[in-house]
């Protein structure tokens, strides 16, 4: 487009996460599939469409000149050395912004107002190219600038200037970027928030190595954090492309140039010694990156070497030496504090990402990625080897009844005592044989099989430890063999767990319930041993739960609570125990809760808050389960009809959030939770009457949830969160009374719930909810032309078989949108008719199935459904009790109204 035609159309950088994957996916299409997509999207999203043909216009046209095919023009640059004020292509330069081994970097700015803003033009050391090769390295660029991931600086161009001598590429200018080891200092992170952030980084290389890209220069000074805490990765320019079909076996100039381009401090041994270089040489990079963000700064090799070694000694340390585990290191650093938390798992991650043989570390960033993930969850990382204390500390950390884990110590089941002293070889046999099972099962056996999901391979392993186990008497027993007994049965519990035998895990961690107890009957003051048969009571509550059998999961869970309080009543002030009895509280809480008994759960969750208030000042990490708790305090105020004390709620929720990452959060989760609470603020600011404040919550969630869903357009889950936000997007424009934009949300959701519909088939609840709320609001926002196709297709649903029947609902939300279908349904059709009363019947059928109730949108459906069935006097009772709570959402000025107009025609 020249000057003459008009303005350029500029493209709104915060849409890139949105416009990136769809690009993407475009251009990977034949040019037939690629019209079509784009035909389907302009009917959805007219305004999305235009900017991926503008995209795609502009490849095209940068394709058509060979941008990327041969060198820039020289005549644009006259000096080898930058100098500002002087051009690159169609970059004017700034000012210089970095140097390295590499070459130097400069601050830019494009000229031919094909877009705005500032980029970073990277000239690399020209020693880089071999003379003639400038092809060759473009079209590495060309390849590297579809690279497209959040936490990677893109690549925007690439060319050689100085007739054929000096290759440069154009990146993604990071504002305000600090590298990631001085940003982690500056904001003070803690263990947690730096191995957060470092996800980010694993991220960003894993989506390079998916694509069979290397970095092979991974520093801190490539990874950028900006001031909103997002990480940068920086400077593909030497990546080895591993795959490419063009070459499938032979390196190019710059690849074999490049492959010695690197910095000596983060070189693994292979590239020290010129050897080959795979997706583990940029794990070794990453742990000498981790290494380094974990000790505050300190190198793993440091101690090899003097200060003043020579470059050649350095390297000599990285082939030969070993470096110091992070807790020994910071032990010797006299930081007693940091180094019992870095000691044990993420000792043993640094340590396998730093071998010196790279097929001795992890395969690649995605592995290294998963295990740091799994210390965050406190669950066995895969480089550990399986130590049965060691799993079993692990396991019996994770309490996930809405919750994370109480996990203050190991189940230590088989300690107090000692070894007894066994009065016959045969029982000693016995005992060799039990526990040869249980290390075989703890062992090798499983770590193989559970990977692959072959559990059920040692299913005869476990019927022969079962047996033996069950013929024992248990009071004739000494500690040591009930410890291996429970050790045994809970690991079976957690097998059959994990295989779905929910029956089968109850019995199992009953009957290793069984064991502490009589551990606990004959040593009833031992804090370890109640400590103990209480993670056995919450495993068999858990288990209870799991199947819906609430009675003996609130039974199983009230027993947890009072050996939790016995355990606070000896040692009052002992964190440890104000943490079990705070996860005690609030598993109790979510099981009243999800029973239909809301002030009960208030009750526990009100509790479980004071305890985290009294265990925080020592444990300050705690902060992430007391915004739990305030978030499940602020679903029950909201069931009992209490909006502006649950409103409260979510934002002291928000507010921990915020103190828990600092003034901006580092970690995935804690973003989402807070994406999560605009979501809730929404719907409660709704039932309060605050039709405004509902409306900026919902287009805040709506927002945050797309551009989440956007970075990982593979995510069902994120799909999930974004559909419902939708949804509660859409019915907010309709009670506002803006029937189009609910209709442009609609149109939108239309085309995500197909996948969501697959996702979820066994999830028939799950459905309900998206598809019931989704064809009410549908029909309400329906044109002239519309309106019959929507009623059709609500009254198709409601007579479908995939609709739950009343007794078979698992939940309040889920009845109540069928109850609300129903309900619209009836209203669609012609007044006065069998057809209408039919469905307000079934109505009013699903909302007496949730009992006695005292939440108001369910009094206020029921009264709403009264009144078409002519039942006027019962619908004015349930209007005064909502008169005398706080519920003042617009369906409640309806109801008013419609007694106030059957009052006039009386």
């Amino acid at each position: 487009m020249s000057p003459d035609d008009g303005p350029v159309r500029e493209i709104d950088k915060s849409r890139w996460p949105r416009l990136s994957p769809l690009l993407d996916e475009l251009l990977d299409m034949e040019p037939a599939a690629r019209v079509a997509r784009l035909a389907a999207m302009r009917d959805l999203e007219p305004e999305l469409a235009a900017d991926l043909e503008l995209l795609l216009a502009r490849d095209a046209e940068l394709a058509g000149n060979a941008f990327l095919a041969a060198a820039a023009p020289p005549p644009t640059l006259t000096a080898v050395v930058p100098l500002p004020g002087q051009l690159v292509g169609a970059y004017r330069l700034e000012r210089e912004i970095g140097q390295g081994g590499m070459g130097t970097v400069w601050l830019a700015r494009r000229t031919d107002g094909r877009f705005e803003g500032q980029v970073a033009v990277k000239f690399l050391a020209s020693g880089l190219l071999g003379h003639g090769d400038a092809g060759r390295f473009a079209r590495e660029g060309q390849i590297l600038a579809r690279l497209t991931h959040p936490n990677i600086a893109r690549l925007i161009d690439a060319g050689v200037a100085q007739d054929g001598l000096q290759p440069y590429l154009v990146l993604e200018f990071v504002e305000d970027g600090q590298p990631i080891d001085r940003f982690c200092e500056t904001q003070r992170l803690d263990t947690t928030q730096r191995v957060s952030l470092f996800l980010d980084v694993l991220a960003a290389v894993a989506h390079a190595h998916n694509r069979l890209i290397l970095h092979r220069d991974l520093k801190p000074g490539n990874i950028l954090v900006d001031r909103q805490g997002q990480v940068k990765l920086l400077d593909f320019g030497i990546a080895k492309l591993l795959g490419d079909h063009t070459q499938p076996a032979e390196a190019t100039e710059l690849t074999r140039r490049a492959g010695r381009a690197f910095t000596p401090q983060f070189a693994a041994p292979e590239q020290v010694q010129g050897g080959d270089v795979t997706t583990a040489t940029d794990v070794y990079a990453l742990g000498v990156l981790l290494y380094l963000l974990l000790s505050g700064g300190k190198h793993p090799t440091a101690g090899a070497t003097r200060a003043d070694a020579q470059a050649l000694e350095r390297m000599r340390a990285v082939v030969e030496e070993e470096p110091k585990r992070l807790s020994e290191l910071l032990r010797a650093e006299r930081q007693p504090k940091l180094a019992r938390e870095l000691r044990g798992d993420l000792d043993t991650i640094v340590a396998k990402a730093l071998k010196k043989a790279p097929g001795e570390r992890y395969e690649n960033a995605a592995a290294l990625a998963e295990d740091l993930k799994r210390w965050l969850n406190h669950e066995p990382i895969a480089a550990r080897p399986d130590s049965r204390t060691y799993r079993l500390a692990k396991f019996l950390r994770r309490h996930y009844l809405g919750v994370a884990a109480g996990g203050i110590a190991t189940l230590s089941l088989a300690t107090g005592i000692g070894l007894a002293l066994w009065k016959a070889q045969e029982a000693q046999q016995q005992r060799i044989q039990a526990e040869g099972l249980i290390e075989f099962m703890l062992g090798d056996l499983r770590k193989k099989l559970e990977p692959v999901g072959r559990l059920d391979v040692l299913d005869a392993v476990g019927e022969k430890a079962l047996g033996y186990y069950s013929a024992q008497d248990l009071a004739r027993s000494d500690a040591d063999s009930l410890g291996r007994r429970a050790r045994a049965l809970h690991l079976m519990g957690e097998i059959a767990e994990k295989r779905g035998k929910m029956g089968e895990a109850e019995q199992l961690f009953r009957q290793a319930a069984d064991s502490t107890g009589e551990l606990l009957a004959r040593d009833p003051t031992n804090t370890q041993r109640i400590f103990d048969h209480a993670q056995s009571s919450y495993w068999v509550g858990y288990a209870a739960w799991r199947q819906r059998k609430l009675p003996q999961a609130e039974d199983s869970f009230t027993q947890y609570l009072r050996l939790a309080d016995s355990l606070v009543q000896k040692e009052p002030s002992k964190p440890e125990w104000l943490t079990e009895q705070a996860y005690a509280r609030q598993n109790l809480g979510v099981l009243k809760l999800r029973s239909g008994s809301t002030q009960a759960s208030l009750t526990h969750f009100q509790a479980a808050e004071k305890n985290w208030q009294s265990v925080i000042p020592m444990r300050p990490q705690l902060r992430a389960e007391l915004a739990t708790t305030l978030g499940w305090l602020a679903e029950a105020q909201e069931r009992q009809g209490h909006f502006e004390a649950s409103i409260t709620s979510q934002q002291a929720k928000l507010s921990t959030l915020i103190q828990l990452g600092g003034l901006v959060s580092t970690d995935r989760k804690q973003q989402q939770a807070q994406v999560a609470i605009d979501a809730a603020l929404s719907r409660l600011y709704l039932a309060a009457g605050h039709i405004e404040e509902a409306l900026a919550s919902a287009l805040r969630a709506r927002e945050s949830y797309s551009s989440l869903a956007a970075s990982d357009p593979e995510n069902i889950e994120k799909l999930e969160r974004l559909s419902f936000a939708r949804l509660q997007l859409a019915e907010t424009w309709l009670l506002h009374g803006k029937v189009n934009l609910a209709r442009q949300e609609l149109t939108l959701l239309n085309r995500e719930l197909d996948r969501l519909r697959t996702a979820h088939e066994r999830k028939p609840d799950l459905q309900a909810k998206l598809q019931g709320r989704w064809l009410v609001a549908s029909l309400a926002a329906a044109t002239a032309e519309e309106y019959f196709a929507s009623r059709a297709a609500l009254n198709e649903f409601l007579s479908s078989n995939s609709v739950i029947a009343v007794k078979d609902v698992p939940d309040t939300d889920t009845q109540w949108v069928l109850a609300m279908a129903a309900l619209t349904l009836g209203d669609a059709l012609p007044a006065n008719t069998p057809e209408a009363a039919t469905h307000w019947d079934a109505a009013l059928t699903r909302l007496a199935a949730l009992g006695d109730t005292s939440e108001p949108r369910v009094i206020c459906l029921q009264a709403h459904t009264l009144i078409r069935l002519y039942r006027t006097q019962e619908a004015r009772v349930l209007a005064e009790k909502l008169e005398a709570s706080a519920y003042r959402h617009p369906l409640y000025a309806d109801l008013i109204h419609r007694l106030a107009v059957q009052q006039e025609v009386r």
